[in-house]
């Protein structure tokens, strides 16, 4: 999975929870990306089950729950991009953990200048997003798809 074209970044794929799942989901339908991703049984998020996640953001259901989507998100994208103001949160240490067990490059709480240049080094054409929920860092998701939306400004230079 690599863009090749000097404009790497085509999808962004993520889990749908609040936060900066959804930001990250936002950011790229505001820059005309494709969206993607496995979301848990039931599209559950801390304010219950969203099945819209699937229409707006092209989600997946799976048969599992969130320790499933998070590994099937780290394991469809060519890279992992975490947003979180708690990295040892439940969600954060299942990502990095699967991020080390499948050997996939990530960066966590870039600056938009930073996550552009880390999607150009390693050629990134699905970035998963992940990071904290919105309960565990009111904001987060305004925070996400701002920074998600300066980087790719940036990218869009390359083109």
């Amino acid at each position: 999975m690599t863009g090749g074209s000097g404009w790497p970044l085509r999808r962004v794929v993520s889990g749908g929870q609040t936060g900066a799942d959804q930001g990250g989901l936002e950011a790229a339908l505001r820059a005309g990306l494709e969206t993607g991703g496995w979301a848990p049984r039931d599209f559950m998020t801390e304010d219950g089950p969203q099945p819209a996640l699937a229409d707006r953001y092209g989600l997946t259901e799976c048969s599992g729950g969130y320790d499933e989507r998070t590994v099937k998100n780290v394991q469809d994208s060519d890279a992992t991009v975490i947003f979180a103001r708690h990295l040892d949160s439940d969600g954060s240490k299942l990502t990095l953990d699967a991020i080390a067990r499948l050997g996939r490059p990530f960066i966590v709480n870039p600056t938009g200048a930073e996550l552009a240049e880390f999607i150009r080094e390693h050629d990134v054409a699905v970035l998963n997003v992940a990071g904290n929920r919105e309960s565990l860092a009111p904001g987060v998701a305004a925070e996400v798809e701002h920074l998600m939306l300066e980087a790719v400004g940036l990218l869009e230079g390359d083109r």
